[in-house]
């Protein structure tokens, strides 16, 4: 760096000089430049820039001393002596008292050097140039030249002789010879080149931090780079810099900054928190009551704050879910034939949930809580040159009002939380690209963002507008996607009774198969401003009043009713509590999407149709719709006034944007769709209750005949069988039995025809498994449990026996008390061992001697003589249910079942061993279940189960199978056609889940199908479950889909769909009508929802 040269005088700047160069700088030749010579060390305090001197007319002073002074940057202030007195002598080495510093080494006196390298006289040399009477002294290294190839460090120049040594320690590997301990003008030539310079002395090296190149210092030597005088400006630093205007970057946001989950304007801040979902459909009146006095509570708890809803959906991660539900099938069915593999089954189900829009919703709410002054302003601008963004006195400010807001929102009610960085990023990306498709990467790394980073968010969108256009276009400019959006203002409203006739009127719009945004704007007002705002109303009543009764008219009647209610509002307001008192002042926006203008215009007409029928809510079309749009971002002002909504808190509570219809889980197989307010997919993994939740695996189907109850059932157990999981199915009228055919599970699957069976395939002593002791803990605990099991399955095949013989024999002999206490007593004298046979209980009774008994014998002799009877007597044989086998299905094709409301007397003979073969049944397809390993998964299908009921042997076999289902991961699907046979069982306790089907117009029925999903009765519901899989009256094709009322293990209701059309040919097979299914209701075979309003691929 270049110095001032003595009395301050400014210097010429001088060019850094290329050392491959000859051509001069400033009219002085390269050869007058001296370069650094092997042994010129300086001290650390004389590494300076060179010096211009200023042309003398007086001659120096005799002994060539300077005497203008030099501070160096950073070092302590070096004593001055006079010129004449030169400059003291440094101490000899020897001496330990008068030693110089250790870090400075002895000097060397000029004597010792050779003749060429004594000093010359000043004069001589500065008259070498006419115009410059002093050399430059050229040895001072630039900064920026330090350690460049071929340019050797610049040493500063001569330096007076009666200066202070320094301080500074050099570098103790350089060695020096000793300077001469008197005279302070003894000078020592410095070697430049192999010449003699005149006017330099030897002092000790600076410490170097970079290498000169080869051959410019000797060996073990370092120097330092020159240093800057504090307060002077180097040549470097005087040289006019550029002036550069860049362009500022045009950033279309109100936000000036994002941290975490607060939002920055220039005015204001705002806290956003993430709102979960709450369940509305199916609840009973008391919870939905005291669900929206909680959110009316909090609300009025955020009184003088002004609030930003934000309602926006999220494509249903389709991908996600089948990476989840592949991690959860370890062992799926491995391909076979013509049929779809597993993976062709997930991406089948994939392609079905894009097809159909399935958006998720989610609610932000946002609080703007900090009018901003002009010094946190101003402090922002400052801290954003050093990239500080806003101060830190503001933050803690911020702070502590942040914490009461996570007080009030944490609560019941909206249980609110704050933001992540994904979540308001995600909020941000929806709100600028209105009804579009999100982003497939939110990269958010942290939640800081300063002004230039947002540029992220806006640079993709596009808008085009029209001063008086009806939408708005926008185009993502690297996609090259068009959306036109439509923005729509809630106007007048009608009272609402909510929740006793109407749904939330900011959650009905969700009942549409598109996806829509909504923002609302709302001033929460405390009981002194509301009062204040309803006494300036009322003064506007009375002023018109009296200008009536001036002019001598009649007043108009509703100015009377408009101030009698406020006069009643006043008195809820000053004597009611704050939730009474407060009010909601708000701006409410529904944006409507579409690829078209015409879309998006057809989209906004249906939804102001749909909320001014059902809702009584009119739904307006303003314009300036580039202004209303841009309302959604987060930080916008509003577009105008307009439309402005007074309503109480509990009102503004009752929207509920953030209701759901959310039933099942997430890792199951897809089984339809929510059919409610809202469309979800709907998700069930039979085996989440018993692996998850620890619950019972029992699962009823209730409907009347055609409610699609059977279809289900197969359904779901195609389903299971393709991840692997053991079906045992029992369809007695034998439809299900061709699922057996499908060719992706023909190689895995049996059909088990009861009614062409071999000789005791259904002998009740072998039906009942007998217990392993591996199947209990070990130690004396489990021998304990295991010896009750062996008793518990002995009991109940004495039970199953005497219940089989007593359907076997004619019911007139039934009745007869005799009749029993014989079989019981027939029934203890046989081992019930699973070898046992009925042959052994008929050789009892004849063993008996008594006449009663044997004729009892012979009836049930006479019996076994039956074909189908003989299916009971004998031993079954080996490998009946075959355990390799994936599905099974067992059937009774052929046979016809009793009407259990007629007598026993007027049953055919094939009815009468219809009832036995159904019961034993059961058994047989439950005895497959316990056959094989307690944590396998798998899955028992039991259809008309209604004939359970009335024994007493079938009552303990389901009350049995709710209870093992957990411990043996047994998912247990149980039919029938009336409520009541389940209810009369006592396992309402243990059902899991619960579909409900389309049940007959009857009151009690369907109040026992209420009970059944345990929801309120008397309330309306009974109406519901009425209307379920309606036929439109007005079309002659068949209903291409079925409706239930579903209950979830967690306790959630909701109306589903059935739709299972995304799985090939799987309708075809399970199609129970007679005359299957007409062409012109099928596409390949699959059943169209012909009642689905606008399928699309939208999101």
């Amino acid at each position: 760096m270049f110095d001032d040269p003595p009395g301050g005088r400014p210097r010429d700047r001088v060019k850094a000089l290329d050392p491959g160069s000859s051509r001069p700088v400033s009219g002085i030749p390269v050869s007058a430049a001296p370069s650094s010579g092997a042994g010129a060390g300086r001290a650390p305090e004389d590494l300076r820039a060179p010096k211009r001197v200023a042309q003398r007319t007086e001659a120096l002073p005799a002994n060539g001393q300077e005497t203008y002074e030099r501070r160096q940057l950073g070092r302590p202030p070096v004593e001055r002596y006079p010129a004449d007195a030169g400059r003291p002598a440094l101490p000899s080495a020897a001496a330990p008292a008068s030693s110089p510093p250790a870090s400075l080494p002895p000097a060397q006196p000029a004597s010792s050097l050779p003749a060429s390298a004594r000093p010359a006289d000043r004069l001589e040399r500065s008259g070498e140039h006419p115009g410059y009477p002093e050399i430059l002294d050229w040895s001072g290294e630039h900064p920026r030249q330090l350690g460049r190839p071929g340019v050797a460090e610049r040493r500063p120049a001569d330096r007076p002789a009666d200066r202070q040594p320094s301080q500074r320690q050099p570098d103790r590997s350089t060695r020096l010879p000793s300077r001469p301990s008197g005279g302070g003008a003894s000078r020592t030539p410095a070697k430049n080149n192999g010449k003699v310079v005149p006017g330099r002395e030897i002092v000790p090296p600076a410490r170097r931090t970079q290498t000169d190149p080869p051959g410019r210092q000797q060996p073990g030597q370092q120097q330092r780079p020159a240093a800057v005088k504090p307060g002077r400006r180097t040549p470097l630093e005087r040289t006019p810099k550029p002036r550069h205007k860049d362009r500022q970057a045009s950033i279309d946001l109100a936000i000036t900054e994002i941290a975490g989950h607060l939002t920055f304007t220039p005015n204001t801040v705002t806290a956003w928190y993430w709102l979960p979902e709450v369940r509305w459909a199916f609840r009973p009146d008391a919870e939905r009551e005291a669900l929206l006095s909680a959110i009316s509570e909090q609300y009025a708890g955020l009184a003088g704050f002004r609030l930003h809803l934000r309602r926006t959906t999220k494509p249903f991660p389709a991908d996600q879910w089948a990476r989840v539900v592949d991690n959860n099938t370890p062992y799926p069915l491995p391909s076979a034939g013509a049929g779809p593999s597993w993976a062709d089954h997930l991406v089948a189900a994939q392609k079905h949930l894009l097809a159909i829009n399935h958006a998720e919703g989610q609610t932000y709410l946002g609080i703007s809580f900090a009018r901003r002054t002009l010094g946190d302003t101003f402090a922002e601008r400052i801290g954003s040159l050093f990239r500080r963004g806003v101060a830190d006195a503001e933050r803690r400010r911020m702070a502590r009002t942040v914490e009461q807001f996570d007080e009030v929102l944490g609560a019941f009610g909206m249980r609110g939380r704050r933001v992540t960085a994904f979540e308001l990023e995600w909020l941000l990306y929806r709100s600028v690209a209105l009804c579009m498709s999100p982003p497939g990467h939110i990269t958010t790394l942290d939640g800081a963002w300063d002004r230039g980073d947002l540029l992220a968010l806006t640079e993709q969108v596009e808008r085009y507008r029209t001063p008086y256009g009806s939408t708005v276009k926008l185009v993502n400019r690297v996609s090259g996607e068009e959306r036109h959006v439509a923005v729509l203002t809630v106007g007048r409203m009608e009272p609402l009774e909510i929740p006793e006739r109407h749904e939330p009127w900011l959650h009905f719009h969700e009942r549409l198969p598109w996806p829509m945004e909504l923002s609302s704007r709302i001033d929460i007002l405390g009981p002194n401003d509301s009062f204040r705002n309803l006494e300036h109303r009322l003064r506007l009543i009375r002023s018109q009043q009296a200008d009536y009764s001036e002019h001598g008219i009649d007043a108009p009647p509703e100015l009377e009713r408009l101030a009698k209610r406020a006069l009643t509002i006043g008195d809820e307001i000053s004597t009611g509590l704050p939730v009474d008192s407060s009010r909601a002042h708000g701006w409410h926006r529904i944006a409507v999407g579409g690829r078209t203008r015409e879309e998006c215009l057809e989209r906004a007409r249906r939804v102001t149709q749909m909320y001014s029928r059902e809702m009584r809510i009119a739904l307006q079309h303003p314009k300036q719709q580039d202004w209303l749009a841009r309302e959604f971002i987060p930080g916008e002002p509003l577009a105008n006034t307009g439309y402005l909504r007074r309503m109480p808190v509990k009102l503004f509570a009752a929207a509920l944007p953030q209701a759901a219809s959310t039933v099942g889980d997430r890792r199951g197989d897809l089984i339809g769709r929510t059919a409610g307010t809202s469309r979800r997919p709907v998700f069930l993994d039979l085996h989440f209750p018993m692996e998850v939740r620890e619950r019972s695996g029992l699962a009823v189907f209730v409907a009347e005949p055609g409610g699609g109850k059977s279809t289900l059932m197969g359904a779901l157990g195609y389903l299971n069988a393709r991840r692997g999981v053991q079906v045992t199915l029992l369809d007695p009228s034998g439809p299900l039995a061709r699922l057996c055919a499908m060719p992706e599970l023909a190689p895995y699957s049996r059909v088990l025809n009861l009614t062409g069976s071999e000789q005791g395939t259904l002998a009740p002593y072998s039906l009942i498994p007998t217990p392993q002791r591996g199947h209990y803990a070990p130690g004396a605990s489990g021998d304990r449990e295991f010896e009750i099991a062996i008793s518990n399955a002995r009991a109940e095949r004495r039970m199953l026996v005497q219940d089989i013989c007593m359907m076997l024999v004619p019911p007139q002999v039934a009745r007869e008390a005799s009749t029993a206490t014989m079989l019981r007593h027939a029934v203890r004298q046989v081992p019930a061992e699973e070898s046992s046979t009925l042959e052994d209980v008929i050789r009892s009774l004849r063993d008996t001697g008594d006449h009663d008994a044997l004729e009892l014998g012979n009836l049930l002799l006479d019996t076994a003589e039956m074909p189908l009877a003989m299916l009971f007597f004998g031993t079954p044989p080996p490998g009946l249910l075959g355990a390799d086998a994936t599905l099974t299905v067992i059937t009774m094709a052929g046979l016809r079942l009793p009407d259990l409301k007629i007598e026993r007397e007027y049953w055919s003979a094939e009815e009468s061993l219809a009832l036995p073969m159904l019961h034993t049944a059961h058994r047989l397809a439950v005895r497959r279940c316990y056959g094989g390993d307690m944590t396998q998964r798998k899955l028992v299908g039991l259809d008309e189960a209604h004939f359970m009921e009335g024994w007493r042997s079938g009552r303990s076999f389901l009350v049995r199978l709710a209870r093992d289902s957990r411990k043996w991961n047994l998912a247990a699907l149980v039919a029938s056609q009336n409520p009541k046979d389940i209810l009369g069982l006592d396992v309402q306790n243990l059902v899991s889940t619960v579909f409900v089907g389309r049940i007959a117009e009857d009151s009690e029925i369907a109040a026992e199908a209420l009970r059944l999903l345990r929801v309120p009765t008397d309330v309306g519901y009974e109406q519901t479950l009425a209307a379920l899989s309606q036929v439109d009256t007005a079309s002659s094709s068949r209903l291409g889909f079925r409706e239930f009322v579903m209950r979830d293990v967690d306790g959630r209701v909701q109306k589903v769909r059935v739709d299972v059309s995304y799985v090939r040919d799987l309708l075809r097979y399970l199609d129970t009508t007679p005359g299957g299914v007409p062409v012109d209701g099928t596409v390949g075979g699959e059943v169209v929802d012909v009642h689905d309003d606008d399928p699309e691929v939208d999101r």
